[in-house]
């Protein structure tokens, strides 16, 4: 097995959509991929920013638009074919999905944005992890504060130096922020001072407000509105053990491919990592990699 998780997203992602018109849950639907109903709702959750239900459901609606085109079937038939269960249910998330009701879309069908299937072809292997395109974000102004440090490039790559300091920073320095706006969100900051400089700045932070109460060591820092790339990587391991090896190929594909597709505008360089420990454990992590593309 090539990746894990990748097996388990295609699998699930699979079996739903080849069961689709049949009675569906998560008992069922995590029996027939062998995993557990808690460890598949998150990976399924982080991968695709849809609850696994929610899917099954936005997906139905989806394939229902094509009989409600192409056949004189009831609204009653397609609501039972879908397993909606009774034709008030099926107006019900039909106008949430789509704000209209399906009689008035089948009388003057209109164009609308469904939920495709999900292809996890777009997700590419990280190590033992998975790395993804999330979205373009825009991010309003927000100030963060940390323990800044110079931070060798390649020392980096062989000593995972950026990862000890964020490590000790969330256990030991992070609590010493009072009012923080998450506390259980850590935001490792990386500017980049010039392409030909061998080092760069490293602030591991948490995120804070007028509020907060900051020690006197620590620097603050604003940042700007930009409009952002966001790449997610997932792995089943905890989250101090994120670092460059694990992101390495995500590093390639934003610098390689992605970057060379995009017009910045941009008055400094930097990135940042923003793992929200509330979603992870011993066994599983996420972490959101932003990339400003335009000041706002």
């Amino acid at each position: 097995m090539d990746n894990y998780l990748l097996e388990i997203i295609k699998s699930t992602t699979e079996y739903i959509e080849n069961n689709i018109l049949e009675p569906l849950n998560l008992d069922n639907i995590s029996e027939n991929v062998n995993i557990s109903k808690f460890h598949l709702l998150r990976i399924w959750k982080g991968a695709t920013s849809t609850g696994l239900m929610e899917y099954v459901r936005r997906r139905r609606i989806a394939l229902s638009l094509g009989d409600l085109i192409h056949n004189q079937n009831s609204i009653e038939f397609i609501s039972s074919k879908y397993s909606f269960g009774c034709e008030r249910t099926y107006n019900r998330v039909f106008k949430e999905e789509f704000k209209i009701t399906p009689a008035k879309w089948r009388r003057n069908p209109c164009p609308l944005e469904i939920l495709d299937r999900f292809n996890a072809d777009f997700m590419n292997c990280s190590g033992e992890g998975l790395v993804f395109f999330r979205s373009i974000t825009v991010l309003p102004a927000f100030s963060i504060a940390g323990l800044q440090y110079n931070v060798d490039i390649e020392e980096n790559l062989k000593f995972q130096i950026a990862n000890k300091y964020g490590v000790d920073f969330f256990y030991n320095h992070r609590l010493r922020v009072f009012n923080p706006i998450e506390k259980d969100v850590y935001i490792g900051f990386t500017t980049v001072l010039d392409e030909l400089n061998s080092y760069t700045l490293y602030q591991p932070s948490i995120q804070i407000s007028e509020n907060s109460i900051i020690p006197e060591d620590m620097n603050i820092k604003s940042i700007i509105p930009h409009k952002y790339g966001v790449f997610t990587y997932m792995g089943l391991h905890r989250p101090e053990e994120i670092s460059s090896k694990n992101l390495l190929d995500i590093w390639n594909h934003v610098f390689n491919i992605w970057m060379p597709t995009v017009e910045f505008d941009l008055r400094e360089k930097f990135r940042f990592e923003y793992i929200n420990y509330a979603k992870c454990n011993k066994h599983y992590c996420e972490c959101d990699l932003f990339f400003p593309i335009s000041v706002l």
